[in-house]
């Protein structure tokens, strides 16, 4: 059996995927074409091109992926439809337990930010009941937004019953006591660019880190694998877990992540 073959086969857990960015090529592209039928589109024509390079997408053409995401995301039952295609997908890798996060989005006379809850919600238990997996939702904040959005975001999440810019917050929010783990992590270990402070904080409450290799290094926040710092953290005995972030965007699969990291001996 080959790496990759044990890698998809092994059950797995993902904490960090966003729901929009995990839409695979294939979900994207009829999306796009359903749109063509019914309306004029107002996208680049280069839209389908970029959507079709997949790993050989640029960081500009994966943050142009975005775009496209939030022009074809407007209604309801296009909601609906990437939350089961995107859950179906971490099924067909074996994923087991998944937790998916996302910015309500309210689009006027189509939805409002509750009925884009409750629809992700409906799909989400829908989805339960015919694949062997555990899914769990995280809303998050679009600090573009402002303050009022947050708040309106945060009174929802309350109703169904969190990235931090820099060190100084980062180490104001962990003093609270409120944080139980770190989506990144990718400059808290001072060999990375954190500080022994951070590093303190973040082992003394044994706070878990979710690892997205492939993101990372796209983004640009880590040079390359080699360099990544889940290499720091295994010295240090610290619990970590490797995650995708957005699999369809930066085109990857939380399988192909585990296969990143043996490959490398990570």
């Amino acid at each position: 059996m080959d790496l990759l073959t044990y890698c998809k086969r092994l059950p797995k857990i993902e904490l960090h995927a966003h729901l929009t960015g995990s839409l695979s090529d294939e979900t994207v592209l009829k999306l796009l074409n359903s749109k063509l039928k019914c309306v004029h589109v107002n996208l680049p024509k280069s839209a389908e091109v970029t959507i079709r390079r997949g790993h050989r997408r640029t960081l500009e053409e994966c943050f142009q992926i975005f775009g496209i995401l939030h022009y074809l995301i407007d209604n309801l039952e296009t909601v609906k439809n990437i939350t089961r295609d995107v859950i179906q997908e971490f099924a067909s890798d074996n994923v087991k337990y998944l937790e998916l996060r996302t910015t309500p989005k309210s689009v006027p006379n189509k939805m409002t930010k509750k009925d884009y809850i409750e629809t992700v919600l409906e799909a989400i238990l829908q989805e339960m009941k015919t694949n062997c997996i555990t899914v769990r939702l995280l809303l998050s904040i679009d600090r573009s937004r402002g303050i009022d959005d947050a708040w309106n975001t945060l009174q929802l999440a309350k109703e169904y019953k969190t990235h931090i810019p820099n060190e100084a917050e980062t180490l104001a929010v962990l003093r609270t006591g409120l944080v139980d783990r770190i989506g990144h992590g990718t400059f808290i270990h001072p060999s990375s660019g954190g500080s022994q402070e951070l590093l303190y904080y973040v082992q003394h409450y044994h706070l878990p880190l979710e690892l997205c290799l492939s993101s990372n290094v796209k983004c640009g926040t880590v040079k390359n694998i080699e360099d990544h710092h889940l290499a720091h953290w295994r010295k240090e005995n610290h619990p970590v877990i490797i995650c995708t972030d957005d699999k369809g965007v930066f085109s990857t699969s939380l399988s192909e992540e585990f296969h990143l990291c043996a490959e490398v001996g990570q």
